[in-house]
C-alpha cells in the first residue's frame, strides 16, 4: 500500500478553559509528523496490518533516539 509521511507546524493554546475570553492568549509552537497509509479492503486485515507496521517504525525511531513513548 501507498505510504506517504508529512510534516507540519503546528499551534496549540496553553490552556482550554474557555472562560476567559480576553487576556494573554499563549499558544506552543511544535513541530509533527504524521504518517499516512492507504489500504484495499480485500481480506479485511490490511488496516490493522498497516497500523502495525507503523507502530513498530514509530517504536524503532524513538528506541534509536532514546526517547521515551508510550
Amino acid at each position: 500500500p501507498p505510504r506517504v509521511v508529512c510534516s507540519s507546524s503546528c499551534y496549540r493554546t496553553e490552556t482550554d478553559t474557555g472562560r476567559e475570553p480576553w487576556g494573554l492568549y499563549r499558544v506552543h509552537q511544535f513541530t509533527k509528523v504524521e504518517m499516512f497509509g492507504l489500504t484495499a479492503a480485500e481480506r479485511g486485515s490490511e488496516s490493522e496490518e498497516l497500523l502495525q507496521e507503523f507502530l513498530g517504525l514509530q517504536r524503532q525511531i524513538f528506541s534509536e533516539l532514546g526517547l521515551h513513548f508510550r
